[in-house]
This record gives structure tokens, sequence and C-alpha cells, in this order.
């Protein structure tokens, strides 16, 4: 007991309180807060944080309908088309445009055209527009695009944009009224009575030959017979330190005695000084310079 005490009497001499818990927010500042970081997430371009953050504010309230526009947009952007219909099948009506552009995504452009027939909205008239280009409707598709683009000014961005569609649906088009004819005029004349199933294939003309088959022949055009590339040695049978490639090889006639051998070795022992015993026949040893006379007029060396 006595020495509890002393703790406590401690921790109040030191001025150590217990910090009082923070006092919970409200539903209505939660959702600031929540808003106040999605605005600054979609400015940032964060697209799955932004997501996470839609999903807090529809657990507080699930008929937020800025946040399931958001959330729905977000579901969008991100390609995540299953589930922007399933957010779209509780208010169909609400979000026609949202659904029709997710199946228009998911290759289901017939029930995409069905839920934009009575919808002549700027955004609606060029996701139509997109659908019969798909569908192969390139007339329909090209009067739709004339009429945004008459509309529409040189200094926005969809300007360009429906200019390029534009450009690809009259190429397609043309194909389809006269082009196809150029292409089944220039295919080879087929023979009479023979069927269509029974024509050869045309011939291919070759224009370049590969550098591979090029390299294998010779001037003569004979083919050359490469060699194939040895197998490096096992690691486990090249002795310690040894480098393949690159120690030298051992002499093959380490074998031999030295005598028998085809390459003598030389210059292993010191030479001998000319002129001392054992020189060969016709050697002769240099003349003994003489020293100058001195004085007695006797020359050489004394006698011992």
């Amino acid at each position: 007991m006595s020495s509890a005490k002393t703790k406590t009497g401690s921790k109040k001499a030191h001025g150590y309180t217990k910090a009082a818990p923070k006092p919970s927010l409200s539903k209505e500042d939660r959702q600031r807060k929540y808003y106040n970081s999605l605005c600054d997430q979609l400015e940032g371009d964060h697209l799955e944080n932004a997501l996470k953050t839609t999903n807090k504010l529809l657990a507080l309230d699930p008929e937020d309908a800025d946040a399931i526009q958001t959330h729905l947009f977000l579901l969008l952007k991100t390609s995540r088309y299953q589930d922007a219909l399933k957010v779209t099948e509780s208010k169909p009506h609400q979000f026609k445009f949202e659904r029709a552009y997710a199946l228009y995504r998911l290759q289901r452009e017939n029930d995409a055209a069905e839920l934009l027939a009575d919808e002549d909205d700027r955004a609606v008239l060029l996701l139509k527009a997109q659908i019969s280009y798909r569908q192969g409707h390139y007339a329909d598709a090209l009067e739709i695009y004339n009429d945004l683009l008459s509309t529409s000014s040189p200094a926005l961005e969809e300007y360009a944009d429906i200019q390029t569609n534009i450009d690809a649906t009259e190429t397609n088009l043309n194909f389809l009224q006269s082009g196809f004819l150029t292409s089944i005029h220039q295919l080879p004349a087929r023979p009479k009575n023979q069927s269509l199933e029974d024509t050869p294939l045309p011939s291919l003309n070759l224009t370049q030959i590969s550098s591979v088959a090029a390299d294998t022949k010779d001037a003569g055009g004979a083919s050359k017979d490469v060699a194939p590339k040895p197998k490096p040695p096992r690691k486990s049978r090249v002795p310690k330190g040894v480098i393949p490639g690159v120690t030298p090889p051992p002499d093959p006639e380490r074998w031999i005695k030295k005598s028998e051998r085809t390459k003598v070795e030389t210059g292993g022992h010191k030479r001998r000084k000319a002129g001392g015993g054992g020189a060969t026949q016709g050697s002769m040893a240099p003349e003994q310079s003489q020293k100058p006379s001195t004085g007695g007029g006797k020359s050489g060396k004394k006698k011992k």
C-alpha cells in the first residue's frame, strides 16, 4: 500500500495527469471532414482514395445524392462497369446515361441504344454516334457527327475528337459503298468451270529475304554448315583455380620423360664460366692480360 501511494504521489508531484478522451464528432462534422478530403483527392487525381471516401460517406448516409453521383462517376472512371450497373439499378431513370455508357463499354450496344432512344442531349448524341459506329451503321453515325461538329467550336477539345471520328466513319463508309469493288477487281482471274472452293491460294511475292537465311548461304548459293556451339564444361569438372577460356591449357607431354619430349626446356641451369673445365672442342681460352712491368726490370708474377 505504501509503495502504491508513493507512486501516485510521485505522479502528482511531476504533474502527470490522464488526458481526457476526445469528444466524438457528430455526423455532420464527419461528413464535412470526408467531403474536404474528397475534394483534395479529386483535385490530385487520387481516384482510388476518393472511391474509399465515397464509401465512407455512403455508410453515413446511403441516400446522399452527391455521394452517390460522385461514387458512380468514380466507378466509371476506374473502368468498374459492372459495379456501376449495380448502382444504377436502384435509380435507372435518374442514371439513364450512366447506365447506357456502362452497357456500351460492356459490349452490350443494343441494350444501350434502347435506353437512349428518346434522349437528345449532346452527350447522349455523342454516345449514340459511337454506338451506331460500333454496330456498323456508319451513315447514321456520320450524320450525328456532322450535326455535332456544326454546333461545336474549334477552340474546344471535343472538336478535334469529333473530326477524328468523322474521318474514321467516312473511311469505313466509302469502303462499303465503293472501295470493296476496287479490291474485288484486283483479285486474280478465276478459270472457267472452277468453283471458289477449288481455286488455289494466290502466290505471295517475297520482296525480302530474312537475314538469317542470307547469312547461312555463301556466294555460290550453297548453304553453309553452321557448326554447333560447344557446350561449356560443367562447373563440377573444372579444377579449382582454373578459368575456362582464360587459364592456358596444360602441356600434353607432361606424362612423358623429359628426355623423350619434343620440346626440350633450356635455361633451367646456370651457365658455366668460359675457360673452365669441360670446355668443348674448338673453344679457346681468353688470353690473360699482362700487367705492366714494375721496378727491378722483372715482369710477371712473383714466385711464392
